[in-house]
């Protein structure tokens, strides 16, 4: 229809709505009375229900007045000033002929402080309520953060640091010996090289860094190897 707004067509439609649960509550009332099965009984308390709150969904209170009595009466605090505050600012709307819905208010009274509560222990409450949201948050994500690193240590993307300190020290040890026994298999012709000429010091020294290097390039690729640990036989039995 030109000229109303969805809101208003809604409305509309909630009232004949009224009038359609009224007249299934009083069919249901009937089928009751005949026949006081569970069954009709249980129809009857549903259809009782829905016509209920379908008669508090299309009640409006009059006017400002009527919703600050009717916050007052649930328990809850808001003065005048804060209302119309709270109305200009969109969190509870005021209808064309000047009328609040219940259900908007109900709605709107959920987010006021308790009758009898001050504005700063309220304020600290809500404080509270947003630091323990917040405590939540970071344990959800602490949580979350530990669960995908267990799922990544069982892909093997991590290993325990102490497996880590052992394979570099089976490696420093492999390497150590890679270069002792270079030197030792070399060693003659390290001597030849030089012929007792510290001359020839420079060449000994391109020998020594070749021979380095190819000990560390061997150190540097992937590769497998075992070495064993002796444990050192102590004196005594405690030891």
């Amino acid at each position: 229809m030109p000229g109303n707004s969805v809101e208003d067509l809604i409305a509309k439609s909630a009232s004949t709505d009224v009038q359609v649960l009224l007249t299934a509550k009083e069919n249901a009332k009937r089928a009751a009375l005949g026949d006081p099965s569970p069954t009709n009984l249980a129809a009857l308390e549903r259809a009782s229900k829905m016509l209920e709150s379908a008669m508090q969904a299309t009640t409006n209170l009059k006017d400002w007045r009527a919703v600050l009595a009717y916050v007052e009466e649930n328990g809850r605090k808001l003065g005048k000033t804060k209302f119309f505050e709270d109305v200009k600012r969109g969190r509870l709307k005021r209808q064309s002929d000047g009328t609040f819905r219940t259900r908007d208010v109900d709605r709107y009274m959920a987010t006021l402080p308790v009758s009898g509560t001050s504005d700063v222990v309220a304020e600290r409450a809500a404080d509270r309520q947003r630091r323990k949201e917040e405590e939540e948050i970071r344990r959800i994500k602490a949580v979350a953060d530990k669960e995908e690193f267990m799922l990544a240590v069982r892909k093997g993307a991590f290993i325990p640091r102490e497996q880590v300190h052992l394979e570099l020290a089976a490696r420093a040890v492999t390497l150590a010996s890679g270069l002792k026994t270079a030197f030792e298999a070399h060693s003659l012709d390290l001597v030849s090289l030089v012929e007792g000429n510290p001359k020839k010091v420079i060449p000994l020294t391109e020998k020594l860094e070749a021979l380095l290097d190819e000990a560390l390039n061997e150190y540097s690729r992937e590769m497998e190897f075992e070495v064993t640990f002796i444990a050192q036989e102590s004196s005594t039995e405690e030891d």
